[in-house]
């Protein structure tokens, strides 16, 4: 399994490498990634989330990924909640793909059906391999240097009127909140990075 910062310099170089030019754009474009980047097919596939519980997984060969229908028809149109959870399951997909495609490309399924039950089985190696992706499509998504600009400018306008604020989990909560948006994550991924980074854990 890798490291927390053996997956962090996975996002350091796939950054440098595919968002050089649009360093400073958020939120990330994922499916530009995708599609432009990577040159992935994205294929619509009816009910994906009713019937797999994701809305969004590679295929074996990591030559398509696989959307569910209806939320990629909403991508732009959507309830922004939704389309902050598929762009997180996208950039967890993203993470598969650069972390874990060389095992993945050693294993052979009979079929998709196959395929996600061993990704979404529940023993310790799968369940590590998610962590990991999840942890590349965070940093992906709110990059540390961007979210500690929001927490500075925060922590300078209430410091002098609130000395125990890093104390205080509403104001963690009311800060993830009001930041989050700026990423196009809910404010639970943002609680997430605040606390993996090592900005503002919770009390």
């Amino acid at each position: 399994m890798n490291g927390r910062n053996t997956v962090w310099d996975a996002v350091k170089t796939f950054r440098r490498t595919h968002l050089a030019a649009q360093a400073d754009k958020l939120p990330v474009d994922v499916f530009s990634l995708v599609e432009l980047a990577l040159r992935i097919d994205v294929i619509p596939f009816d009910d994906l989330t009713a019937r797999y519980k994701v809305d969004a997984a590679l295929t074996q060969d990591f030559q398509s990924l696989y959307v569910d229908a209806e939320s990629y028809v909403l991508w732009e149109k959507g309830p922004i909640w939704k389309q902050n959870r598929l762009r997180f399951t996208v950039a967890h997909e993203l993470g598969h793909y650069v972390l874990h495609r060389a095992q993945a490309e050693q294993l052979k399924f009979a079929s998709f059906d196959d395929f996600a039950r061993h990704f979404k089985g529940g023993d310790t190696d799968r369940y590590g391999v998610e962590q990991e992706a999840n942890e590349f499509a965070g940093r992906l998504l709110v990059p540390r240097e961007r979210l500690a600009e929001q927490f500075d400018r925060f922590a300078a306008g209430i410091e002098a009127i609130m000395p125990t604020w890093l104390k205080s989990e509403d104001l963690r909560l009311k800060f993830a909140d009001s930041v989050a948006p700026k990423f196009g994550v809910n404010a639970q991924v943002l609680l997430t990075r605040l606390d993996r980074e090592g900005l503002w854990s919770a009390p």
